[in-house]
């Protein structure tokens, strides 16, 4: 086991033919001073703790799968270090880097049985310890091959292959698919060829598991099965693991901590509900939680007054000395679906009319309207996410007032979009 370091990772690209690159960072921004490149990550400061279950997340294209291939060597890098353990892996190939990767579309070998899938990496890493050319070890792979279909008793095992026969079966029974080795992957469900594929991966015994959205494939039902035996396998196995996906539940549910990434760029890397509580900027806010946060643009008057159109509220205390700054200025307001509480007509309540009403049965969801926010001379019909209580029946174009939960609030720089962090408290839920 080892802990990963990623010091300065960039990957860059060249521009397909017609492709415009106005996007790409300019010129004092990359490493190499090149401007006629694509920049798919940039700037990667990254430590994953020796045992750490570190879940990669971000929307499609932010560069988190790249990222994965750099580290299994894989890709190219275009600038940067990365360290297992103590080994720098730059230079070395995949093979060298103790590094197992399962794969979103599992890439089983689709002539091999269950057992030689599981075993292919044993039989490789084994071979290539022996001395080549040697007579009786070419002898005993030749015995082994002619006769690995023969009835058990009257197969021939080397040493080798005993070990071998021995860490397949220890895998495929804490996998729970010792039933299955005999069957080609054709012959199983998404769930056992993901299974499989975790277990190939699992019997080489690496310092470092990488694994790439393996669950994209997989139905609701299975994705949730299979999510809490990978972390239950991780915890047991105490593998260092980097763990790629889009769905920001799964990242909530399996990560010791999370790195969001967007635009090739780390965005904030913190355990799940660090995240959620104190949001580093808007998009990650409004990346973590479902459905995402709302966001309602507000003037700030000294010493504690938000208002605009609709509503007026006075802030508790500790927002003074961290909003002093925007006095009279407009700046956006977060607040989370589930922090909007069914109140009563007030002036620091919001008026909402139900425009979408989503029953779920545990939860209901609507889709609301706050009409007539100006925000920078703007006026804008906003929708806003509302949670209420499933046993609360709300008819279509209905008006309801929704009270904010004072502690929960958020507050973002409209031009920087960065988070405004009270001075905290111990009673407050910012306090790290």
């Amino acid at each position: 086991m080892a802990q990963v370091v990623l010091e300065n990772i960039y990957k860059s690209f060249p521009p397909r033919k017609g492709e415009d690159v106005a996007s790409a960072v300019p010129s004092s921004d990359v490493q190499e001073n090149r401007t006629d490149k694509i920049n798919i990550l940039r700037r990667i400061n990254l430590t994953v703790a020796d045992g750490e279950f570190m879940v990669l997340v971000g929307p499609s294209g932010c560069g988190k799968s790249t990222l994965l291939r750099l580290i299994a060597g894989l890709e190219p890098m275009t600038g940067g270090n990365i360290w297992v353990g103590s080994r720098l892996v730059n230079r070395l190939p995949p093979k060298e880097r103790d590094i197992a990767m399962v794969f979103q579309n599992y890439a089983l070998y689709p002539h091999m049985s269950v057992y030689d899938n599981i075993a292919f990496g044993l039989r490789r890493r084994g071979s290539g310890d022996m001395q080549s050319g040697s007579f009786s070890h070419m002898a005993e792979d030749l015995l082994v091959g002619m006769t690995k279909k023969l009835p058990k008793g009257l197969r021939y095992l080397s040493d080798k292959e005993k070990s071998v026969d021995e860490r397949v079966n220890s895998v495929a029974q804490l996998l729970q698919i010792d039933r299955l080795l005999h069957r080609l992957p054709k012959q199983l469900s998404g769930g056992q060829r993901q299974r499989v594929a975790l277990g190939r991966a699992i019997a080489r015994n690496p310092q470092v598991f990488l694994m790439d959205e393996p669950l994209s494939n997989l139905d609701a039902k299975l994705r949730t099965e299979t999510r809490a035996q990978i972390v239950k396998l991780q915890r047991q196995l105490g593998t260092t693991t980097l763990y790629v996906t889009h769905d920001q539940t799964e990242a909530m549910t399996m990560g010791d901590r999370i790195a969001i990434l967007n635009g090739g760029q780390l965005q904030q890397v913190d355990p799940p509900l660090e995240l959620y509580n104190r949001p580093a900027n808007r998009f990650v806010a409004e990346f973590i939680g479902s459905p995402p946060m709302n966001f309602i643009p507000v003037e700030f008057h000294a010493p504690l007054l938000i208002t605009n159109n609709d509503f007026r509220l006075t802030l508790p205390e500790y927002w003074g000395s961290a909003l002093q700054k925007y006095d009279g200025r407009k700046i956006l307001l977060g607040i989370r679906p589930e922090h909007l509480i069914l109140s009563v007509p007030a002036n620091k309540n919001l008026p909402l009319k139900v425009e979408l009403v989503e029953n779920l049965g545990n939860d209901t969801y609507l889709a609301a309207k706050l009409t007539d926010v100006n925000f920078q001379n703007t006026a804008v019909n906003q929708t806003l996410q509302v949670r209420i209580p499933p046993d609360k029946l709300v008819r279509l174009g209905e008006q309801l007032w929704f009270s904010l939960t004072p502690e929960k609030i958020h507050f973002f720089d409209p031009d920087t979009e960065l988070a405004i962090f009270p001075k905290t408290s111990p009673s407050l839920p910012f306090e790290k």
